[in-house]
């Protein structure tokens, strides 16, 4: 019988050293594409001397890179996030939050108070704790979230500010999960009149039961390697790859489609193929994947407009030790410089994405989806650069503009936090 896509099986496991092969502790991967296995060239002859007829190639180099596409899903993929970046820090419970929901305009000079740190509303020239009035009451919610995420004070800083494409009203999330966030504190001013009501007189529904927060971050000088084995049971063959680093990551992001990931591989070698599966008893989690269409993009809390698409592409710069070897295989692959480099279509509707532009501003970019309380996926770059782009017009549609942007480290040392929330208890 052929070979055929349809029933084809890949399966993946992290062994204890590099281009290990482990007896047991593999979990079959739901996947759209797969191109990974030893490729051997030839090398031309140089030799003269015999007519124009040339003598046998030698055998070249063998070469194992390669690719998989993967659906972005709640489970599955932070074993491919863990290949990426390293294993994450996790802890189970759900973050304590509260709102502060706004009727209308504050009054001049109103406050409220976070943390027990008083932002008081002003007209013009605000200073620090103060927070703009916009021109609407959605201008002035954004505004608030910019200025409490920008908090340097300790009691504001512990939280993140959001809002939706609404803008009526700033939710506050404790960023450490747990009951500790349930003790903080949101108080809206009555004299001079905020027109601003609290959910509450401190945050609530913090808890160490819930879900899992996977939480992974570049830069790691140490990356996990894995057994990917690929098996075409038709035939049957199954060919196992052993030393496998994930490179890159392009994940692209649109109103419509499949959400699916394409990783680029560097794998030292394959094994024989065989007749049987090496992986032996597969675990599987259910594949429950996002949808294109609960993406967002944020910039520091605050929904992002008139976005076309986007892009997250994440690379490792994967550093091949090409050794002379008895095999003609790479010694290993040592990691180097991280780049982030996420893209953002834009249509041309305001000045908010060229001024921070050409103004070299840099910006706290979220990409992410969601599926409920207990299920998201959030790529954060904090420090983001974006470069001016041309605007062509190109016919009588709109006009867009592409921002393809560059990550650098913040304060904290960090270019890019992953967070994948989901009922999965570990991926250690």
């Amino acid at each position: 019988m052929r070979a055929r896509g349809a029933n084809a099986q890949v399966a993946i496991a992290f062994p204890s050293f590099y281009g290990g092969v482990p007896g047991s502790g593999f979990t079959k991967i739901p996947f759209s594409q797969i191109a990974l296995g030893e490729t051997q060239g030839l090398v031309e002859s140089d030799v003269l001397g015999y007519g124009r007829n040339p003598l046998e190639p030698d055998l070249d180099v063998i070469v194992n890179d390669g690719s998989i596409t993967v659906p972005v899903d709640q489970r599955l993929f932070g074993l491919h996030l863990k290949l990426l970046l390293g294993a994450p820090q996790t802890t189970q419970g759900v973050a304590a939050t509260g709102k502060l929901t706004f009727a209308l305009q504050p009054t001049v000079n109103s406050t409220i108070t976070i943390g027990g740190q008083a932002f008081t509303f002003k007209a013009s020239a605000p200073g620090a704790n103060d927070i703009l009035i916009g021109a609407t009451v959605a201008e002035t919610v954004r505004n608030t979230v910019w200025a409490l995420n920008r908090s340097a004070v300790a009691g504001v800083a512990v939280a993140s500010y959001s809002t939706d494409l609404d803008a009526a009203a700033v939710t506050v999330t404790y960023d450490a999960v747990g009951t500790g966030g349930n003790a903080m504190t949101i108080a809206a001013g009555s004299s001079p009149a905020s027109n601003v009501t609290v959910s509450g007189a401190t945050l609530a529904g913090g808890s160490a039961a819930g879900p899992y927060n996977h939480v992974f971050k570049a830069g790691a000088l140490i990356l996990p390697d894995a057994a990917i084995e690929i098996g075409m049971p038709d035939v049957p063959t199954f060919a196992m790859n052993y030393g496998a680093m994930y490179n890159t990551l392009a994940v692209p992001m649109q109103r419509s489609g499949n959400l699916n990931a394409t990783f680029n591989i560097i794998a030292q070698g394959e094994k024989p193929r065989t007749t049987t599966s090496a992986a032996g008893t597969l675990a599987e989690l259910v594949l429950t994947r996002f949808s294109q269409f609960t993406g967002f993009i944020e910039r520091e809390g605050v929904p992002l407009g008139n976005i076309v698409s986007g892009a997250m592409n994440v690379s490792n710069g994967l550093d091949k030790a090409e050794v002379i070897r008895a095999d003609g295989r790479i010694d290993g692959v040592d990691p180097g410089m991280v780049a982030v480099t996420p893209e953002i279509v834009s249509r041309f509707a305001d000045m908010s994405l060229l001024d921070l532009a050409t103004g070299r501003t840099p910006v706290d970019i979220a990409f992410g989806w969601r599926a409920g309380p207990d299920a998201r996926l959030t790529f954060r770059v904090p420090q983001l650069r974006l470069p001016k782009p041309q605007l062509p017009v190109t016919g009588p549609g709109g006009v867009q503009g592409t921002f393809p942007g560059q990550a650098h480290r913040n304060a904290a040392g960090d270019v890019l936090i992953v967070t994948l929330v989901n009922d999965v208890a570990s991926y250690a």
